[in-house]
């Protein structure tokens, strides 16, 4: 299981009860909504986040702290992850990134790349990295690796199918991988993305 200080609500799917990403909402001790998000924060949990932060074309209600970012070269995502860092909050875990909109849900993940941030949802969770990382895994458990970059060179263990000397010719060639066992370690030479299903240990 995963511990968070800080998490960003985004404004997707709302975390359902007993999942790990609503679990890290109910005990963070900050969180920041992306605009609308603070309101279904306060219906959903009766809480008022530290912060709201975005261009507020969405939000319906009232909040103490709203930090408004009209800048519409960069979304809701990205502008809260910056106030985060802003007040020395350096990692911040999301949670609510994806669903309700398809082109919002891709488009938070792979601004999560560009941004250094774990998304965690109901299913699992997207992790940006480069170089040299482990996962805690269980035999059979879903590991997907995106690679935006078609020159990235990747050597894996614990994977059913090693990543050793793929060609990513395009985003998809390394996903519905399955883990051999407790761990599966991946070494990439340029940034990437590993989505590990089901629930954390």
């Amino acid at each position: 299981m995963i511990l968070a200080r800080v998490v960003i609500l985004a404004a997707g799917d709302f975390p359902r009860p007993g999942g790990v990403a609503r679990r890290l909402l109910e005990t963070a001790a900050h969180v920041v909504c992306c605009d609308g998000a603070a309101d279904a924060f306060r219906r959903r949990l009766g809480r008022v986040p530290d912060a709201v932060v975005g261009d507020c074309d969405s939000l319906k209600g009232r909040f103490p702290c709203v930090v408004r970012v009209a800048d519409q070269d960069t979304n809701d995502l990205e502008k809260a992850v910056r106030y985060c860092r802003s007040r020395g909050w350096r990692s911040p875990v999301v949670v609510g990134a994806v669903g309700k909109r398809e082109d919002h849900t891709v488009g938070n993940v792979f601004r999560a790349l560009d941004l250094d941030v774990e998304i965690v949802t109901d299913f699992g969770r997207f992790t940006p990295f480069c170089g040299r990382k482990s996962f805690r895994t269980s035999k059979g458990q879903a590991v997907s690796v995106f690679a935006p970059d078609p020159a990235t060179r990747m050597t894996s263990k614990g994977l059913e199918w090693p990543l050793d000397g793929v060609r990513f010719a395009n985003l998809h060639c390394a996903t519905l991988n399955r883990a051999t066992g407790a761990r599966v370690t991946i070494e990439s030479d340029r940034p990437a993305l590993v989505f590990v299903g089901g629930e954390m240990v």
